[in-house]
């Protein structure tokens, strides 16, 4: 029968000094944090490897940068990994290496791939310029250098307001378009997985309905009169 683990509390792990060996304090379901001799404290986690069944340990950080309830949350999301038969430590290593890869993916990055890609399907050349242009003029200023896949709707539609203020709705809907193309071709070379910028048309339309609307009422009373 497994021995009985006491969870541990935060006055336990502030407590906790330093010794000539390295030593554990448990936390139970495999969670522990490790007193180092040289004062540091590294949560782990110990388990048996889904296919290989050997027993390995993976890292959770250092307190008190990663508090104990965080520490728990990471080892109840490894133990969940676990009954999907998926290795904590390799999904790790794969999620850092899309951070990576995203965080060196910025949107102007993946702009580039994208209209040598667009260049080399044989499009007009004329025309290719004048969407490169004008994302240089209105996009990128804003968002030229954020990882593509932290590029939000939000961001996105901030840097279009100022056209959609200025009732330039046909630049606003063919930026929509190169911004979506862009997109989706990052999704295409594995980049990430959800465009989260599909439908930032429908926001430009919703307004240029609602000011067609305001005009039409505007002009009832002067119909009627008639």
């Amino acid at each position: 029968m497994p021995k009985k683990v006491t969870p541990m509390t935060d006055t336990q792990i502030k407590n906790a000094k330093p010794q000539s060996k390295d030593y554990p304090i448990y936390d139970g379901n495999g969670l522990l944090l490790l007193i180092k001799s040289t004062g540091a404290k590294i949560w782990q986690f110990r388990y048996y490897r889904p296919i290989t069944n050997n027993r390995t340990t993976v890292s959770f950080g250092s307190y008190p940068e990663v508090s104990l309830q965080q520490a728990r949350k990471q080892r109840d999301e490894a133990r969940e990994l676990i009954k999907q038969g998926i290795d904590p430590q390799e999904h790790k290593a794969e999620q850092e290496q899309l951070q990576q890869e995203a965080s060196n993916n910025t949107f102007y990055a993946m702009a580039q791939k994208w209209f040598k890609f667009k260049t080399e399907q044989g499009l007009e050349e004329q025309t290719l310029k004048k969407a490169w242009r004008s994302l240089e003029n209105h996009v990128f200023p804003y968002i030229k250098d954020i990882p593509i896949n932290q590029v939000t709707a939000i961001k996105a539609i901030n840097a279009l307001e100022p056209l959609n203020n200025n009732n330039k709705y046909e630049t606003v809907k063919r930026l929509c378009r190169r911004i979506n193309e862009i997109m989706y071709y990052a999704i295409n070379m594995g980049i990430f997985d959800n465009n989260s910028l599909a439908k930032i048309t429908d926001i430009f339309n919703s307004q240029k309905v609602k000011i067609k609307l305001t005009i039409f009422l505007l002009l009832v009373p002067l119909m009627t009169n008639k």
